[in-house]
């Protein structure tokens, strides 16, 4: 379901439905702003100069007058169209906000296969860049629209006054028969500039992506000696940037010009008709500042096209996310689960990523709650996808995963994930303190359990080491802290949730043996009345293991207690041997 339309910028205003206020204000004082510029200065110049150019001695009152009153228009003007700029970027910072916290709060419920194709650097470009771009021209469009109209509406209207008056229509004419010259070229303008700068966008996103990897691979950049290049890649990023700005800013710009040619025309044949006509000194200048302020009116109106369209290609890629189908989707109608007991079956599982070779194939296994199991295999064989499954990261192509017996697809994403603790590989940290990252899991966790879910990954002694303590900034990703340290951290998360279900993937990969084993322990001990899944390469953990489920080609070809599938010629008797040779 399209949540916003290409063809429609202006249906980002609905974001201001609470800033009625601030809009009607930004409005009203955009018309006083136009109106008197339009139409104000024109009329008080013929007055003046019809005043003070007489050739009659007037009065000092009339003087004071005459002094008085432009000063009152400009302040009028000038505060108007200050309340109107201010006010009109106030409601276009409200409407970034919401778009911004839009975009993600959609990125929350997408898939993950989502991320395949729109890397990190990608989704920050369209989220903050595009969105700030929207934000820029929408507030402009919105004042201009408004300003501008009534400048014009206001000159215009000044022209038609004096035309009445003089009893000269052609004037008038002169000035309008000009206004349809300047529309092909605005539109054909346009048409380029929306091409261009959606590149100019693309541009920048391959920036921070050069950025982004190069910050992320810092230690290895070293290692290799590739500072060079690099900077060569980073470099020619930032040169395929700058003609995609500069061709951007060629079409911006070319507008003006053109309007400035027209404009010259206008007013050319304007000041040929005056002089012809012996026009009066007030008349002609009134005349001449209408005219100016009429055509400028015009060149920033024909701005706001090209502010459209860069807008509009800002749009393009906003909704790309914002329109992306959300493949894992709550029921409309959830059953209600509080805390589940953690039996879980597959009953005839099959799935592919992108319609591809199935990665698994009608896995039917049961289960239960309170018992620990391992899932072994080479890479690539399923396992991970299996505790994918179970997450609901992704939904099985065919068959059914259920918890007690409830099919997870008829739950809410939220009651089913509150029930599961999760620990990846390489685990996600954020750059905050080391007590901030572990109550992660629990937020309303008191700092006591967080010591002792601290205590139970084995962690409490090396965070008491740190310069301070549990409020000891750890980094980006956790930087500042060895991969064990990083991991036992994760593993104090997941204590801490105390969830019924926890799934380890690799959890245990970077510890040295005795935080291995002593993470092992604690496994076993809180693992009585859970329903434990752990992916491992380490037969060592295999000592806590109720049962062994092993993958090849996503299936399961062989399950059963550890020291039962040692015997025989076994995939998993292989996959032992094999390690303990590689050890020895």
């Amino acid at each position: 379901m399209r949540e916003l339309g290409t063809q429609n910028l202006l249906g980002y205003l609905r974001f201001l439905k609470n800033s009625k206020g601030e809009v009607l204000i930004a409005v009203v004082n955009g018309i006083i702003y136009g109106l008197s510029s339009g139409f104000g200065i024109p009329m008080i110049l013929k007055y003046a100069s019809n005043i003070l150019f007489s050739g009659e001695e007037i009065s000092s009152l009339m003087l004071g007058g005459v002094v008085l009153l432009p000063m009152f228009v400009m302040f009028v003007r000038g505060l108007s169209g200050f309340l109107s700029s201010y006010y009109f970027a106030s409601c276009g910072q409200h409407i970034v906000e919401s778009l911004r916290v839009m975009i993600f709060k959609k990125i929350q419920r997408l898939h993950l296969g989502f991320f395949n194709d729109y890397p990190p650097s990608e989704l920050i470009s369209r989220s903050i860049n595009a969105s700030t771009i929207i934000q820029t021209n929408l507030v402009d469009i919105s004042s201009d629209i408004i300003t501008q109209m009534m400048v014009l509406f206001g000159a215009t209207s000044y022209l038609a006054y004096l035309c009445v008056c003089q009893s000269e229509l052609l004037v008038l004419l002169l000035f309008l028969t000009a206004l349809p010259l300047f529309i092909f070229p605005i539109r054909k303008i346009g048409h380029r500039l929306r091409q261009k700068s959606g590149q100019m966008q693309g541009r920048t996103a391959a920036i921070i992506d050069k950025l982004n990897h190069n910050l992320a691979a810092i230690k290895e950049v070293r290692a290799f000696g590739l500072e060079y290049q690099e900077t060569l890649r980073y470099r020619d990023a930032c040169h395929a940037f700058s003609e995609a700005f500069l061709k951007v800013v060629k079409y911006k710009l070319i507008i003006s010009p053109i309007v400035e040619i027209l404009s010259a025309m206008g007013v050319g044949f304007t000041m040929f008709y005056a002089y012809e006509r012996g026009l009066k000194l007030e008349i002609f200048m009134s005349l001449a500042t209408a005219l100016y302020f009429g055509y400028d009116a015009i060149k920033r109106l024909g701005d706001i096209s090209n502010k459209i369209q860069m807008s509009m290609a800002a749009v393009d890629r906003i909704e790309a996310i914002l329109n992306e189908p959300e493949k894992i989707v709550d029921p409309e109608n959830p059953i209600y689960v509080d805390k589940l007991k953690g039996d879980i079956q597959f009953q005839n599982v099959s799935f592919s990523y992108n319609f591809g070779r199935d990665v698994l194939q009608e896995i039917n296994v049961a289960i239960q709650h309170g018992k620990t199991y391992a899932l072994v295999g080479g890479s690539g064989a399923g396992k991970s996808t299996f505790v994918n499954m179970i997450l609901r990261f992704y939904d099985p192509d065919r068959g059914n995963v259920l918890i007690d017996g409830i099919d997870l697809r008829e739950m809410a994403k939220h009651d089913l994930r509150q029930n599961i603790g999760y620990v990846p590989q390489d685990p996600a940290l954020i750059n905050d303190t080391i007590f901030n990252n572990i109550i992660w899991g629990n937020p309303d966790a008191s700092r006591d359990e967080v010591v002792r879910a601290a205590q139970k990954a084995y962690a409490h002694d090396f965070i008491l080491q740190m310069p301070n303590g549990y409020d000891t900034v750890i980094g980006e990703s956790g930087n500042c802290l060895s991969g064990g340290q990083r991991q036992r951290i994760a593993l104090a998360r997941v204590f801490l949730r105390n969830c019924p279900i926890l799934i380890f993937d690799e959890a245990t990969s970077a510890l040295d043996s005795e935080s291995q084993r002593a993470i092992y322990n604690a496994i076993k001990t809180i693992a009585r009345d859970k329903t434990v899944i752990m992916i491992s390469h380490r037969f060592s953990m295999m000592t806590i293991v109720d049962e062994v489920f092993v993958f090849e080609n996503g299936k399961i070809v062989e399950q059963g207690l550890p020291r039962n599938l040692l015997v025989g010629n076994t995939l998993y008797r292989d996959l032992y041997e094999k390690q303990r040779l590689e050890k020895s």
